[in-house]
């Protein structure tokens, strides 16, 4: 076309540079007759000079004349990330030409690394838990390795990569991990290391697991064996993390205790045993944020026999017929049962069956219960007789006064429920009215009988005599007589003489006691007198005794005898009692000359250690002043010298 032809031999190739490092992007020309031009990002506005005097970092090296115009970059950082181009103007004689696009990329290594849990960040025994290495202002992203405990189960790995907000060139890029929590695991380490393209060395960060698990609870201490209405204590412990909230006591599902945290994790139950809580589950249960655990035990409680149904007191049985009697008790152990008539033994179990009533089968039957051991046996008894009649207990007289205000009342068996019942005095039947009240059939459940009585007001002469009390059953009729007496005055008088006779003899009893406890007083002190006066009338002639104290060496005479008042005194206050403190002191000394081998005696004076307390306060008299001879003083510093 008449032009020149300029062309690139060298293009310049995409290429990755660590940042703060130098690249070089070639382009060598043939044939060149332009100008070079370097292009960023579409962007033409390098300059065409050499050097390029407002871009310091950017450089056009190379042989102009040999056409190498390669960009020289020092120092590259992330704002000289982007695609490049090397263009060669046009001139009269040549064309433009264009270069390849060449991209050049920026290597930023990661600045920091964090392992942390993936919310909610609660790593619970035995369910998943996430954890996830994070590094920021990456380019590219880095490569994870994860480091875990032995035998710890890992359900999967991942990895995203996301620009950052505030550069969209960098990026975060985060590694998760899920594994299976095991309690054994608890405060092993796990590691995330990264490796990147311009790193020398990796970057780890390390955990330490911490293994939520639910509380491990145990009941300890239960008794081996267990009886009603008895306390026993149980004792259950749990170990938890985190610490448990709460604790419960619980049988079945009645809550029985509910207990705050205890510092050494032991939970004391008082439990008072019962019947009903026989074969009921006892749990302890504990609560932390990681659930609910419990431990439970079965309760065997031993207790005493008890009717659940057994015959009522009276059972008709017409001849010919079968008789099935039939008693169910509850206890623990099981109750041996025993059936016996008329108190003698006929058979054991739940029943006791008759095939055909005979005459001498209408007796008293009693089903016995009975565990042995402490426990009390039990009895139910029932009375097997034929339809008849009502029967009445036998009726007691009754005692009035006149104008008094009586009740007579009459009680049949609780075999046959009254129909129909009514009072009779002197041929005549009784009603209501103001001088009777006629009380109908009640049934008296704490004596198992049924009652009809009469209550006759203003008891009068005539109103005495015998009453007949008639009853209906469904069989038949029957009557009982209750004879109403006159009250005899003379049983007043009888009761006050059994009364002034009581009296009369416990006044003598107190009298007789007083006197003898006298006597023995009285005796007792001409004793005392009697053997003072002894050892005084030989003390007149050996006035050679006198008291000092240990303690200041003072020696006190002592005035042996007081002719006037006839008492051995000291002067010391208070008084010390001579003739005890004598007889003591030549007592010891007959026993030591029995006791002491065959040698010279010892010089005097000898020394007597302790003062002994003769007065006896159950003896005192205050109006005698004889009985105060008996006294003395500190035995812890005076002695008696001889």
């Amino acid at each position: 076309y008449g032009e020149y032809f300029q062309t690139i031999l060298v293009q310049p190739q995409s290429t990755e540079v660590a940042v703060g490092e130098t690249v070089v992007l070639d382009c060598t020309v043939f044939n060149q007759y332009g100008d070079v031009a370097w292009c960023k990002d579409g962007h033409c506005t390098m300059g065409r000079e050499r050097p390029l005097y407002f871009i310091p970092r950017y450089e056009i090296i190379g042989d102009k004349q040999a056409g190498i115009n390669s960009l020289k970059i020092r120092h590259v950082n992330l704002e000289d990330d982007g695609i490049y181009q090397c263009q060669i103007g046009r001139t009269v004689e040549a064309r433009e030409v264009l270069s390849n696009f060449a991209n050049l990329t920026i290597l930023i290594p990661p600045d920091q690394i964090s392992l942390t849990y993936v919310p909610p960040g609660v790593i619970v025994s035995g369910k998943e838990f996430r954890m996830q290495c994070e590094v920021l202002n990456t380019r590219p992203a880095p490569l994870f390795t994860w480091q875990t405990p032995p035998n710890i189960q890992i359900i999967n790995v991942t990895q995203q990569s996301i620009p950052m907000i505030n550069n969209s060139k960098l990026l975060k890029s985060i590694s998760t991990i899920t594994l299976i929590a095991d309690i054994k695991q608890h405060g092993q380490e796990i590691k995330c290391e990264t490796t990147h393209v311009v790193l020398n060395k990796s970057l780890v960060s390390t955990a330490i697991i911490a293994v939520d698990y639910q509380p491990v609870v145990k009941i300890t201490l239960k008794p081996t064996q267990m009886y009603e209405n008895k306390e026993y204590w149980f004792e259950c412990t749990a170990e938890a993390r985190p610490p448990i909230t709460e604790l419960v006591w619980k049988t079945n599902n009645s809550i029985l205790q509910r207990m705050s945290p205890s510092f050494d994790g032991r939970y004391l139950l008082v439990l008072n045993a019962t019947r009903q809580m026989h074969n009921q589950h006892l749990s302890c249960s504990a609560l932390n944020s990681a659930g609910v655990t419990e431990d439970i035990v079965v309760l065997n409680i031993n207790y005493s026999p008890e009717f659940k149904s057994f015959p009522s007191p009276y059972t008709l049985a017409r001849l010919g017929d079968s008789l099935t009697l039939s008693c169910i008790v509850d206890s623990n152990p099981p109750a041996n049962i025993l059936w016996t008539k008329n108190g003698d033994f006929v058979g054991g179990g739940n029943q006791y069956q008759i095939a055909e009533i005979h005459e001498e089968d209408y007796a008293v039957y009693a089903c016995i219960a009975a565990l042995g051991g402490h426990f009390t046996k039990i009895i139910a008894s029932t009375k097997v007789h034929p339809p008849g009649p009502p029967h009445f207990y036998p009726p007691q007289r009754v005692l009035a006064s006149k104008g008094s205000e009586v009740l007579l009342k009459c009680q049949l068996e609780k075999d046959i429920e009254p129909t129909n019942a009514f009072w009779i005095f002197k041929n005549v039947t009784l009603v209501n009215n103001m001088k009777y009240t006629l009380i109908p059939v009640r049934d008296v459940k704490t004596i198992s009988r049924y009652e009809i009585g009469l209550i006759i007001h203003n008891v009068e002469a005539n109103d005495f005599g015998e009453y007949e009390c008639h009853v209906t059953n469904q069989y038949a009729t029957e009557f009982a007589r209750i004879r109403l007496e006159r009250r005899s005055t003379h049983l007043f008088m009888q009761l006050g003489i059994y009364v002034f006779i009581i009296l009369l003899l416990s006044l003598i009893l107190f009298t007789s006691y007083l006197c003898c406890h006298q006597a023995c007083r009285v005796e007792k002190k001409r004793t005392t007198i009697r053997r003072m006066k002894r050892v005084q009338t030989w003390l007149t002639s050996k006035p050679s005794m006198w008291i000092h104290n240990l303690a200041t060496t003072e020696k006190i005479p002592l005035t042996v005898y007081d002719m006037n008042s006839g008492v051995t005194r000291t002067i010391l206050d208070p008084p010390v009692d001579i003739v005890e403190c004598y007889t003591t002191m030549m007592k010891d000394h007959k026993d030591h000359e029995l006791t002491r081998p065959l040698l010279p005696p010892p010089p005097p004076p000898r020394l007597i250690t302790r003062m002994p307390f003769c007065r006896d306060d159950d003896d005192y008299d205050h109006e005698d002043e004889s009985d105060q001879i008996y006294e003395t003083a500190d035995p812890t510093s005076w002695h008696i010298d001889v």
